[in-house]
């Protein structure tokens, strides 16, 4: 590695350190960081260029798209605050070619690289710490029925049915349309995909109406989708036992008993009266139109934000409630809207995702790559 390379890491590790630091502050990262990474970034592509390094105009500007793209979708899910999608997309473009060249084909993607090594430590470190913290609580029997429970009911129960149709079908098509474009990605990123387009649909088509016609439509067209690909029954059958599997373990045992525990252990209830701007909700308040014409106000539990419906009040945002937002609220707490709920809601703790992000950053130096090839060659 030349010395010119050299010094973009330690460019890159500079601005990471930056960041964190006004970060854990501030609880902000400055422009003059996020844009001066990113443009450091797309410098450096250039000079790459120019310079006759292994790279094309045409690898440059998917390598600006993609991680674009990547950064907007962290931001678009309520995951990163704009100023960490900018400091992630001015890492993917920061990193030398050189630093990737013992990998091949979607494993050499620098804003795949960079998600493995943020997302898969950070889901671990946060599981591990609400286990334990779970370990130590009184009454875990009763959280547990409650999970059941509340993840059991007859319409609850319905609609992850539908979703469970809904994440097979949407696997069939992504296995057609990969055997399309000629790619066979290996079996963990082939599943980091299917999970990533599945919600990234998902959210897509949260503001369409749920109506029978909808359920109707999307069920009959996943039902078709499943069996048209079926090379035979038995195919279909063992498909269909795997989809299910790694449905209920990814969307229902991991996803709502991680969010039951984080909302447990980390949340705060606050009153309405107590809101302070860049608070960050930690459920949704949804408005509920009744057929008598009067409305109503329901709590739901999201992993993600998703504020495009009207009818949605509040939901978890890393950008946090602004004035107008708790405005509202204490509007609809002074009008008894939220009495049903004692004029509460729960908060959760500011995430800082620069540190984050920085050590991602790291693991993707020092291990050249996804962080667990190399646990893989150690073990």
């Amino acid at each position: 590695m030349s010395y010119y390379e050299t010094f973009l890491i330690f460019l890159a590790l500079v601005f990471c350190g930056y960041a964190s630091w006004t970060d854990l502050k501030t609880q902000k990262i400055r422009n003059v960081c996020s844009l001066g990474l990113l443009y450091a970034g797309v410098l450096s592509q250039l000079m790459s260029w120019y310079l006759g390094n292994p790279t094309t105009p045409l690898y440059i500007l998917a390598l600006f798209f993609g991680g674009g793209l990547t950064a907007f979708a962290f931001y678009w899910f309520g995951i990163f605050s704009p100023g960490d999608s900018k400091l992630f997309w001015g890492l993917c473009l920061i990193f030398p070619l050189s630093l990737f060249k013992n990998l091949s084909g979607s494993l050499s993607f620098p804003p795949l690289i960079l998600v493995l090594n943020i997302i898969i430590p950070y889901s671990v470190v946060v599981l591990g710490y609400l286990l334990f913290k779970f370990a130590l609580m009184p009454n875990k029997l009763a959280l547990l029925r409650g999970f059941v429970m509340s993840n059991f009911k007859g319409p609850t129960l319905l609609e992850k049915l539908f979703s469970l149709l809904f994440f097979i079908g949407i696997a069939t098509a992504l296995t057609s349309v990969l055997e399309l474009l000629d790619w066979q990605p290996d079996r963990f990123v082939h599943l980091i995909l299917l999970l990533v387009v599945f919600t990234l649909i998902q959210k897509l088509l949260s503001p369409v109406p749920k109506t029978p016609v909808y359920y109707a439509i999307v069920g009959f067209a996943c039902v078709w989708l499943s069996v048209r690909s079926a090379l035979s029954v038995q195919a279909f059958l063992s498909g269909f036992a795997f989809f299910l599997g790694l449905y209920l373990v990814v969307f229902v045992l991991a996803k709502q008993l991680v969010l039951g525990l984080a909302s447990i252990v980390l949340d705060n209830v606050v009153d309405v009266k107590g809101l302070r701007v860049g608070m960050i909700p930690a459920e949704q308040i949804v408005r509920v139109p009744q057929p008598d014409g009067s409305v109503r106000y329901e709590k739901k539990q999201v992993a993600f934000s998703s504020g495009q419906d009207d009818n949605i009040v509040i939901s978890p945002n890393p950008a946090g409630l602004d004035a107008e937002e708790i405005k509202h609220l204490q509007d609809l707490a002074a009008s008894g809207a939220l009495a049903e709920f004692e004029n509460q809601i729960r908060i959760q703790p500011p995430i800082r995702f620069a540190p984050v992000i920085s050590f991602g950053a790291i693991l993707t130096i020092l291990c050249q790559g996804p962080f667990y090839l190399k646990l893989m060659q150690l073990f």
